[in-house]
């Protein structure tokens, strides 16, 4: 069975995706070790990174930003999560703590500048698709009791039940987040092609060892980008 595939008209946007799926995962919070470590980077990117103008200068940044202004949106209203995670390193308040896997991911994010999220494997139908939105598909954000409209030519992942996994890279779903229940999960590593292949090679390899290392269990490469 597919669980997870990538359109031809995103990788023609300048997207570049793949997934690993995680089996028989114990989620918690994160231990003090992956804590000290999310810390220590976030030390470091704010040293590396004095304003945000040298993070929307990033190479990667100033891609994904030409990317959404591709698909009408603005980039500062809609800023890409990598952007988003970096800021609050650099801004002193630090990445949130989340659980062990959404912390390790995130910790990956950050050194390779590549985006990552996750979502419940048996809490959505396969497969996860990045596409275009015809603009019918369900979204409910996270944290929210409703649903929002969707917006025809955005990407997006979508399940094949209709529903918005995560929209614009940035807006996850609150019905396939990760939570304390969830044992199999399937991340994605999405990149642009402005992303230099050793950074993507890089995100997946270092998540499957962080993952499996704070949360157990088994991982398994489905796609991964040439």
């Amino acid at each position: 069975m597919t669980v997870f595939a990538v359109e031809p008209e995103c990788r023609e946007l300048g997207l570049v995706a793949g997934a690993i799926v995680f089996r028989d995962v114990s989620i918690g919070d994160a231990p003090r070790e992956l804590r000290d470590s999310m810390a220590s980077e976030s030390t470091r990117v704010a040293e590396e990174f004095p304003t945000a103008a040298d993070l929307r200068a990033l190479p990667e940044i100033a891609a994904h930003h030409e990317l959404l202004r591709s698909v009408g949106v603005k980039p500062r209203r809609r800023p890409p999560s990598t952007e988003k995670l970096l800021e609050l390193a650099r801004s002193g308040r630090g990445l949130p703590a989340i659980n062990n896997l959404v912390d390790a991911y995130n910790l990956v994010s950050i050194r390779t500048r590549c985006s990552l999220g996750a979502h419940d494997l048996d809490r959505f139908t396969p497969p996860a698709t990045l596409r275009l939105l015809r603009g019918d598909e369900r979204f409910r954000p996270l944290g929210s009791d409703e649903d929002q409209p969707t917006k025809a030519g955005e990407f997006a992942y979508v399940d094949a039940a209709n529903r918005v996994l995560c929209r614009l890279d940035s807006l996850q779903a609150d019905f396939s987040k990760v939570t304390a229940a969830t044992k199999n999960a399937l991340l994605i590593v999405e990149a642009t092609t402005r992303h230099a292949p050793e950074q993507v090679a890089a995100a997946f390899e270092e998540v499957a060892q962080l993952v499996t290392q704070y949360c157990g269990g088994t991982s398994a490469v489905l796609v991964r980008p040439a």
